[in-house]
């Protein structure tokens, strides 16, 4: 992926803000803006998973700022797409949780179609899996959904996976990994004494939403595993400002930082919380005592130009053992300064994974 040059990074941001915090924005950012400049844009978006919000972001504009129509319906016809994935998505939560709700289970939504319901227009939202917590019900969970004829797969003892009307759907048994560092295994145990404290969802019947601390510790370790090993994306920044900023007036901000010291996270966290700051344009909930400005605009720029690469099934063994090994390689200074987890023990647990299960070389992301 090219770099994102400042200027497309500025406009990004201000479509960003536009859309889902609202407010006032600087006209000669988008003043006399030409096809390829546009074009520039919309490959940013789509990249860093924000097109439906960006293009929220565009209507808002003056008509005279706004791109020729030729643009303008491409980006529809795919923020459209991603509108049909959400409802899809919907339609398969909603089936599930109706199902198991006759079973006396209950079911708690984690992550992306938890996230959904705190942007302005939740449909625009990209995710792809559902991820759910039964409560303390996995296992009979998973022998219910077989019994609806559906294949369960357990490639990841971290949750069981399996395919609801097209989409895929996670069941975690664990939250996090709480074996590969004390990290992972505090903020497991951290979650589940904060599991209990839930409420309603508002856009999925039946099912239950967890409280925003246990949503923000959770989104802060997942993101942070992913972000040392893969990369992250603005999509994933965007949760984090929305969630502190939607729950600001609730949010118990002395418990959340508690957790994040016991668990490493105080870093990560500021960093997140800066990065988010200056892309919504709204000062957050959480006070850190050290905001790294520094560290936090070079993880800004990798997060902007992270090259992602696609996933290698159709790779050779050899040459997706490769990849991946140059990719660790290249992220170390993310475990140097950013993350609390090991470089080397990351390695190692991977390499024991690898051992038990050489398969996954070439099925999980670089």
């Amino acid at each position: 992926m090219a770099k994102i040059t400042s200027i497309t990074k500025q406009r990004l941001f201000a479509l960003l803000r536009l859309a889902l915090i609202g407010g006032d924005y600087s006209r000669p950012l988008f003043d006399r803006m030409s096809d390829s400049k546009w074009q520039d844009l919309y490959n940013a978006a789509l990249e860093q998973g924000v097109l439906a919000f960006a293009y929220d972001g565009i209507r808002k504009l003056d008509e005279q700022y706004q791109p020729e129509l030729e643009i303008k319906v491409q980006w529809a016809y795919n923020v459209s797409h991603i509108e049909k994935i959400s409802a899809k998505q919907l339609s398969s939560a909603n089936k599930l949780i109706n199902f198991l709700a006759k079973k006396d289970i209950k079911t708690m939504i984690l992550k992306g179609l938890s996230f959904a319901s705190i942007y302005p227009e939740p449909t625009h939202r990209q995710s792809g899996d559902i991820d759910i917590y039964l409560m303390g019900e996995y296992a009979k969970g998973n022998e219910e959904v077989k019994k609806m004829g559906i294949d369960v797969r357990y490639d990841y003892f971290v949750h069981s996976e399996f395919v609801v009307e097209g989409i895929n759907v996670e069941n975690h048994l664990y939250f996090v990994n709480p074996f590969v560092n004390r990290c992972g295994e505090y903020v497991q145990k951290a979650l589940l004494t904060m599991v209990d404290n839930h409420s309603n969802h508002p856009i999925v019947t039946g099912a239950l939403i967890p409280s925003a601390e246990f949503s923000a510790l959770f989104l802060a370790r997942h993101s942070c595993w992913h972000y040392a090993r893969e990369c992250i994306k603005l999509r994933d920044i965007c949760d984090w400002g929305m969630l502190l900023n939607h729950y600001r007036d609730s949010l118990d901000c002395q418990t959340l930082l508690t957790h994040l010291e016991n668990s490493g996270l105080t870093r990560y966290a500021s960093i997140l919380t800066t990065i988010a700051e200056q892309i919504l344009g709204v000062k957050l909930p959480l006070e850190f005592p050290d905001r790294y400005a520094e560290l936090s605009e070079r993880v800004l720029d990798d997060i902007l130009s992270y090259d992602d690469e696609p996933k290698h099934t159709q790779m050779g063994f050899l040459r997706a053992f490769m990849l991946k090994t140059r990719n660790r390689f290249a992220r170390k200074w993310c475990y140097d300064k950013v993350v609390p987890d090991s470089y080397w023990g990351n390695i190692w647990y991977s390499i024991k994974g690898y051992i038990t299960n050489p398969r996954a070389i070439k099925k999980v992301k670089l």
